[in-house]
């Protein structure tokens, strides 16, 4: 790959790795908002989570999980991974039924966001896979042989 090429890639890389910081930080903000809202309302709630996981070399996966309490195992909980659906970057505001007021409207905000979040870092992804699979046929068609044409000979 040439270095311009290089270079994109690399922009494009670094501009993913700050849409997970910004998501990552958006989680800890929401982490913080529960509390403050339990502490000032003593409001309790099925709680939902965030789950921020690398899904290959060059991608990560932002989605919500439910956590279940564990039967016979106090403060104990397993994420189950609400589903979004293919192709789409935005949770409906139905996979939140299970949140009771006033969490739920904080876990929708903060859903718009992270919406917001996975479409963007969803194109960078894309414009990463074009770049590099056009440089590679670039640059098979440039080792190519283009000396004469058939001649009849």
């Amino acid at each position: 790959m040439s270095k311009e090429p290089q270079a994109i890639v690399a922009l494009l890389d670094q501009q993913y790795e700050q849409l997970l910081v910004d998501a990552r930080r958006l989680v800890t903000s929401y982490v913080d908002a529960s509390m403050k809202l339990y502490k000032k309302t003593g409001a309790r709630s099925v709680v939902a989570a965030v789950s921020i996981k690398q899904t290959s070399p060059n991608a990560y996966s932002i989605y919500w999980c439910k956590l279940v309490p564990l039967h016979g195992q106090k403060n104990k909980f397993a994420p189950l991974t609400i589903a979004k659906g293919n192709g789409k970057h935005k949770y409906p505001a139905s996979s939140f039924e299970f949140v009771k007021y006033p969490y739920r409207r904080l876990v929708l905000q903060v859903e718009e966001r992270l919406a917001e979040i996975r479409s963007i870092a969803s194109e960078n992804r894309q414009l990463r896979r074009t770049l590099v699979a056009y440089e590679k046929k670039l640059s098979r068609y440039q080792a190519l042989d283009h000396g004469g044409l058939y001649s009849g000979e």
